[in-house]
């Protein structure tokens, strides 16, 4: 942050609530810091924490420091000045005169400098039982008198279509739609610009998105790592489905399949965003499946285990690990298009990314034995952020057969490099951009679709399939997404496993040839250039 400059006449305040939960230390502090570093957050900004515990500013700087990535030549002095903006107060929730004192304390710091205009900003990093107290009093005791005022709230919007008309209510009887950022910090900003810059500024894709030439849409957000204790309580609560379908992943699916926007604004690109969700059509128990990790028996760590063997989850738990689900749109682009869902815990690998396959070509002269070569539009968000296109090429030689080749699209390795992550999405709160944020009547459409199947898998508790601690899922899930329209490769994963790599390279080597090889790991870019500098 530069220094203050006494001409200015606006003040920023930024306030936490719910500073000592792990969301707090782990994501928000890190992305104000990650902020403040490089010059990046308006100056005259203060940072306020609120919440039940006591904090001190000593020591609350030292359980978020394992968490702020420090460069130690670089940054110390800076990190110090950093903690001069915090202000850490206490408070209960549901007391109107603790958000008085709070309000005081901004008053205090927003009135130095001249700085007769004040802006506010409050994050609730809280568990939805208690937002119906803070909204309403944020509102009532907080709001700025002479700025705006603004609120993010992160995911869990509420857990069906019946509480999230609660959690509505109380967030728009408290807030203007305006003021409202409902935040999921895993959508990669980068990727998806790149991707309306390369639908609606190219030919070529813009006139291909569609269903007359894509076959099916797959978005995978796979983990390698089990469900980890800090969050067992909420993940055994709320499950696979809720913790990523429906906020970040049906997100995707409706930027992915929106008509151009009238103008390049927020509003307009929202309203399209609203139209799709709409347009989804309701998906029933025959459109799912569910499974839960299972020790593989091979595994040394003991972390490595099962899910209903972590001491941590209830023995007795169904509560699904991982989730294949098929979406349907039904509108006349998309139509009879699947938008297939798979998300998991304990994975083979670590990644999250969108292929849109396209539809093998009527006629190829070079492979006349391959009845279903594709082509696949690959956005990828992690561990890289990265948009390619799979293509065959011929090989090298003299004879003409194919083999399967990228058309690299990245644009990240010139220029400089953006603010990403969940800083660059406080960064847009800053400054009033709204586009990535969903609006609160998007997600009660998004309830819409979800809630029939959350209410049964609640109500019956269904038996989970099983897959290995390791694996790449249940083998009936890539059944199922085949069936649906989509076709695996072997090259579309990084690991061997198994049971699922023997079918799908016997299935690969049916569609491209006997002579298909997997591809290699791609490790993130930081790992590879730091390797060449070593």
């Amino acid at each position: 942050m530069i220094p203050i400059d006494p001409h200015n006449e606006m003040a920023y305040s930024f306030v936490v609530f719910g500073a000592s939960g792990g969301l707090a230390k782990q994501k928000v502090f890190p992305a104000l810091w990650a902020l403040y570093r490089e010059n990046r957050l308006p100056q005259g900004t203060k940072i306020f924490t609120f919440c039940r515990s006591p904090l001190q500013t000593k020591a609350y700087r030292l359980q978020v420091l394992p968490y702020m990535d420090l460069d130690k030549n670089r940054d110390p002095k800076k990190y110090n000045l950093f903690w001069t903006n915090v202000h850490c107060l206490q408070g209960e929730y549901d007391k109107p005169e603790h958000y008085a004192a709070l309000t005081e304390a901004m008053v205090r710091q927003e009135a130095k400098h001249n700085q007769v205009r004040a802006n506010r900003i409050f994050y609730l990093a809280l568990p939805p039982v208690v937002f119906d107290q803070v909204t309403l009093n944020a509102s009532r005791k907080c709001s700025s008198p002479t700025g705006w005022t603004r609120i993010i709230v992160e995911k869990p919007f509420a857990r069906d279509d019946v509480s999230y008309r609660v959690f509505q209510a109380s967030l728009c009887n408290s807030f203007r739609e305006s003021q409202i950022y409902l935040m999921d910090h895993l959508l990669s900003r980068q990727v998806m610009q790149n991707f309306f810059a390369l639908r609606y500024s190219n030919h070529l894709w813009g006139e291909t998105l569609n269903n007359r030439h894509v076959a099916a849409v797959m978005i995978s957000v796979k983990s390698d790592l089990p469900v980890p204790a800090s969050r067992a309580d909420y993940f055994n609560h709320m499950g696979i489905i809720r913790d990523l379908m429906t906020n970040y992943m049906i997100q995707v699916v409706a930027m992915l399949a929106m008509d151009q926007p009238y103008a390049n604004t927020a509003d307009d690109l929202r309203v399209e965003r609203l139209k799709v969700l709409r347009q989804v059509l309701t998906p029933n128990m025959g459109d799912v499946v569910l499974a839960q990790y299972r020790n593989n028996r091979r595994e040394e760590d003991p972390a490595k285990c099962g899910y209903t063997e972590h001491s941590y989850i209830p023995k007795d738990s169904f509560t699904p690990t991982f989730a294949l689900l098929v979406l349907h749109i039904n509108n006349r682009r998309w139509s009879g298009v699947p938008f297939i869902l798979r998300a998991g815990k304990a994975l083979n690998d670590s990644k999250s990314e969108v292929r849109i396959q396209y539809k093998p070509v009527d006629c190829d002269s070079f492979h006349s034995d391959s009845a279903d070569v594709r082509n696949e539009l690959v956005l990828r968000s992690f561990p890289t952020e990265e948009v390619f296109m799979r293509m065959r090429l011929k090989r090298h030689g003299e004879d003409l057969c194919l083999r399967e080749s990228e058309i690299n699209l990245r644009v990240d390795d010139r220029g400089p490099k953006g603010i990403q992550g969940l800083p660059g999405f406080l960064l847009n709160v800053f400054q009033g951009d709204q586009t990535l944020f969903m609006r609160t009547d998007e997600q009660c459409e998004i309830w819409r679709i979800f809630s029939p199947i959350l209410n049964s898998i609640d109500s019956d508790r269904p038996r989970p399939l099983h897959y290995d601690f390791g694996s790449r899922g249940p083998l009936l899930a890539y059944r199922k997404a085949e069936r649906a329209g989509f076709v695996f490769f072997a090259s579309d994963e990084w690991h061997q496993s198994k049971e699922t790599l023997e079918y799908t390279v016997k299935r690969s080597k049916q569609l491209i040839g006997p002579y298909t090889a997997l591809k290699p790991v791609r490790e993130p870019r930081s790992k590879r250039t730091s390797k060449l500098s070593s």
